[in-house]
Order: structure tokens, then C-alpha cells, then sequence
């Protein structure tokens, strides 16, 4: 797909949402009592990797986020939000008619309301818009469902590090430095992906460190996905003039991850408070 259809809300990317929800995969971590996959975070975490890789909305992620909330969507679209300060930021969708904001250690589900002021419309690869009120919440997310967002944070932002890394090796060539750069930047996707699986099985496995392990993932993938979108811009030359090449896009996607997910100072601190017992 070109990228204006893959990266922005226009009817290639409508198609293609419609075409995962058909399969199964938009409810892949739903139980099949409630019309879903049943897979578990293992599952959902190595999809959303690939999901990641790919760019997918920031819709996709908190709808396929919004169905581990103990309510019926019934198929509504989630558009995704993150709270700074007093003002609910947006990220505008089409279809989306709910909307999951995120405020560090807080995630509830709203009724959309028409946004009133534009943020930006292309710097974050996004329309943002703000609001300042969304009334009550339709639901609040718990702990534990808390920990399956923050997977899915951390699952798409390791797939950002991967495909940056594989768009550099594609630059290789006969350039000693720029293998230098890509040997780090495999060794932290590979990272990333470990401690993102990792994190998985814990919550499968009701790990007592599950949260821990979770928080770690974001923040190595949050960190692996900035880094290597950055070194690949700069391997790929920058962007010329009048024109916005796939790496900027790439790191664009990742900030904005980053800051749906509360940002990894945020990360940074929940792990540091962790307490694991002996």
C-alpha cells in the first residue's frame, strides 16, 4: 500500500480493520463466551508484534485493548486517547465512535464526544484533537486488565524496533559504520521481543512479578522502538525536502505509542516502585 492509505485513515485502512475484525483477530484475547479467540497474552502480544511492525492504527491497538474491559462493544470502533494535564488528546478515527484514554495509571473507556480544538493534524502521523470533558466512563480498567494494555504498548512498539532494524540492514551495504548501528539496533528489537514474550507468559502464568515484568517490557520496547526509528532515519539520510520517507514515519508512530502509553518516564517509575517479595 502507498503510504498515505497505509498510515492515515482512508479506505484502504478501513478495509483492511474490517478484514482483521472478520478473522477473529481484533478479539483474539477475548474469550470465546464473548465471541472472541481466546488466545491468551502470549498470542495476542506475538500478533500485535506483527501488527506493530506493520503500523497499525492506534484505533486497532485500543480496540483489540478496549475488549478486555468487562463490557459488550458490540463491533463499535475505539479511537485512543491520552490525558496531559487537563486536556484529553485525541487520536481522530473515522469509525470510532468510543474512546480509551490513558493518564499513567489510569485507563477508562468513554462515549465519544466531538473534540472541539486541533492539535496537529500531520506532525504525529495523526489527526489529534483535544477535549477537556467526556463525562462519566462507560468502564474502568483494573490492574489486570491495565497489564494486558500496557502488553499490547509494549508488543507494537518491539514490532516498530524490528521492521526499523530491517529497513537499516536493507542499507548495509558495503558501510562498516552502518553495520555497527544495526548490530545495536538487533540487539535491542531482540531484546525488546524477549522481554515482551516474557511479560506474556507471566501474565499467563499468574506470575506474582507479572506487573513488573510488564512495565520492563514497555519500557525496553518503548525505549528499542525510539532508538532504532531514530538511528534508521539517520541511516536512511533524513527526509528531503517536500517529502516524508517511511523511517520518519516509523519514528513518528513510536512517539506516539509512547505517549498513548503514559510515557516511559511513567514506565520507569512503576518499575523502580515495584516491590517483589524474596
Amino acid at each position: 500500500m502507498e503510504a498515505e492509505s497505509r498510515y492515515h485513515p482512508g479506505a484502504d485502512v478501513l478495509a483492511l480493520v474490517a478484514s482483521l475484525e472478520d478473522i477473529g483477530m481484533v478479539g483474539m484475547g477475548v474469550s470465546g463466551a464473548r465471541c472472541g479467540s481466546g488466545f491468551g497474552a502470549a498470542e495476542e502480544a506475538l500478533i500485535v508484534v506483527g501488527l506493530g511492525r506493520r503500523l497499525a492504527a492506534p484505533a486497532l491497538l485500543a480496540t483489540i485493548g478496549a475488549l478486555h474491559a468487562r463490557i459488550d462493544l458490540n463491533e463499535r470502533r475505539v479511537a485512543a486517547a491520552y490525558r496531559r494535564g487537563e486536556r484529553i488528546v485525541i487520536v481522530e478515527d473515522p469509525l470510532a465512535d468510543l474512546v480509551l484514554v490513558r493518564d499513567r495509571d489510569f485507563a477508562a473507556l468513554y462515549e465519544l464526544k466531538d473534540p472541539s480544538a486541533s492539535v496537529d493534524h500531520h506532525l504525529w502521523l495523526a489527526h489529534l484533537r483535544s477535549t477537556t470533558n467526556l463525562g462519566e466512563p462507560l468502564a474502568r480498567f483494573d490492574s489486570a486488565q491495565q497489564l494486558r494494555l500496557r502488553l499490547i504498548d509494549a508488543a507494537a512498539l518491539a514490532g516498530i524496533a524490528e521492521a526499523t532494524l530491517d529497513m537499516s540492514v536493507a542499507r548495509v551495504g558495503s558501510f562498516e559504520t552502518v553495520r555497527q548501528h544495526c548490530t545495536n539496533m538487533a540487539i535491542a528489537a531482540r531484546c525488546a521481543r524477549d522481554q515482551v514474550s516474557f511479560a506474556a507468559v507471566a501474565i499467563d502464568e499468574e506470575r506474582e512479578d507479572a506487573a513488573l515484568q510488564v512495565d520492563s517490557a514497555l519500557f525496553v520496547a518503548g525505549s528499542a522502538a525510539l532508538e532504532n526509528a531514530a538511528k534508521n532515519v539517520q541511516i536512511h539520510g533524513g527526509a528531503p525536502v517536500g517529502a516524508q520517507p517511511d523511517p520518519q514515519l516509523y519514528l513518528e508512530r513510536a512517539q506516539l505509542l509512547v505517549a498513548i502509553a503514559g510515557g516511559l518516564d511513567a514506565t520507569d517509575r512503576r518499575v523502580a516502585n515495584t516491590k517483589v517479595s524474596d
